[in-house]
């Protein structure tokens, strides 16, 4: 592979996460609050999102067995019918002429779904990218390092607004931001870049086969990753969606949250070269259960932060950021590692590989937002409790750090 290729098709293939990731903290963030803000009680607004999560849960298996079935080509055609169903899903869920929990809930599972058609596929390819495990987290990290400038180009979108608050008016500046980039992007993607060739027509799967289930279930590596996973994605999801309760009601520092959300992204985006270099010294489980660690030991600081001390929360928001790139970048590279050896030895199953773990990261979405905001409101969020107020100190980091916790422990032994 000549040095020009080598650096410019993981970047065509990570370009696509750029304004996908644009959608993430809209989606996962501002949206329960937005819609709340439009009249929907918190505990409504969960509850329809937590309904709209379990569906698209449902969806991901039949997603990853059409995305093996279907070859390459047919994982191409999945992309672009996910491209067109998000963009009009998008516009239907950001840009409400009247909010309604069907609404919601239609608009949201649409979205949803249409989010599975483009991500199981996209995310399979990074296991035919390479047959050389390093080369597939150049592939995985330069995918989530675009994700993280995604993520900060969303944030930085409320200054240029000069209204951090104004909810419509900036979803009205990321929809048409979202659907040119988006466009550009995948066509590029899929007119540049080059997969690895196999040697023979591997067998594929069938979705309901008990032995499909069976061989992911008693493959060891999957048994090592996928619940450690599980429980830090759900580690991550809970202070995603409770961060501007937080900001807002606990530390009062209201006027600084798309500050603080920047200065966390951007530490995550200038580490990822370091656990990149260090996967590759010390291992991806090793330097992903570093990474876990490092996160822990900043969090705990959160429930010695006094209301309105910015510097020290802001501290918090930068340590334990640089931890957010290992945390998607090394699991999806060891993800990829995973999926190319079992389809190499039992034929394609990466599509219903990376459905599962799809699944795990939406339940875990499901279960932030389905959970914590209905508990919120039966504690008296809208009676402004203090009991309340002390719950969502303990969901937003107490909860995660113990979640994190029990990661290490299953991965103690991972290699």
């Amino acid at each position: 592979m000549s040095k020009y290729r080598a650096c410019s098709q993981p970047l065509i293939y990570g370009l696509v996460s750029w304004p996908l990731a644009m959608l993430g903290i809209p989606l996962y963030v501002y949206l329960p609050t937005y819609y709340h803000q439009m009249g929907l009680q918190l505990a409504v607004v969960g509850s329809m999102l937590l309904l709209a999560r379990i569906s698209d849960i449902f969806t991901d298996p039949v997603v990853g067995w059409l995305c093996d079935y279907s070859g390459r080509r047919g994982r191409y055609l999945l992309i672009v019918l996910g491209w067109l169903l998000l963009l009009f899903g998008l516009w239907q869920l950001l840009l409400p002429a009247q909010a309604s929990a069907v609404h919601l809930l239609v608009w949201a599972m649409w979205v949803y779904l249409a989010w599975t058609l483009m991500m199981i596929p996209y995310q399979a390819l990074s296991a035919e990218v390479s047959a050389v495990a390093h080369i597939k987290t150049h592939y995985t990290a330069t995918r989530e390092g675009f994700a993280v400038v995604g993520v900060i180009t969303v944030l930085v979108l409320p200054f240029l607004l000069d209204n951090s608050q104004d909810y419509r008016q900036l979803f009205s500046m990321l929809y048409p931001l979202v659907s040119i980039s988006l466009t550009l992007s995948l066509a590029l993607m899929l007119w540049r870049l080059r997969l690895i060739q196999h040697q023979s027509v591997r067998q594929t799967h069938a979705l309901l086969s008990a032995t499909t289930w069976r061989l992911i279930c008693t493959d060891h590596s999957s048994r090592t990753l996928l619940p450690a996973y599980g429980l830090n994605s759900l580690a991550n999801a809970l202070p995603a969606t409770l961060f501007l309760l937080f900001v807002e009601h606990v530390l009062q520092l209201n006027d600084y949250m798309g500050l603080l959300l920047l200065g966390f992204f951007l530490s995550g985006i200038l580490a990822l070269p370091l656990w990149v270099w260090l996967s590759k010294k010390i291992g991806k489980y090793s330097a992903w259960r570093l990474s876990m660690i490092s996160a822990c030991l900043s969090f705990i600081w959160v429930f010695s932060i006094a209301p309105g001390n910015l510097w020290g929360f802001a501290a918090i928001c930068l340590f334990s950021g640089l931890s957010v790139a290992a945390d998607v970048a090394l699991p999806s590279s060891i993800q990829a590692d995973i999926a190319q050896d079992l389809s190499d030895k039992n034929g394609s199953i990466s599509g219903l590989l990376f459905a599962v773990w799809g699944m795990l990261t939406k339940l875990s979405l499901a279960l932030a937002v389905g959970l914590a905001l209905p508990m919120l409101g039966w504690l008296g969020w809208e009676q402004h409790s203090a009991l309340s107020l002390q719950g969502l100190l303990w969901m937003y980091a107490g909860v995660p750090i113990a979640l994190k916790l029990s990661a290490l422990y299953w991965l103690r032994k991972a290699r």
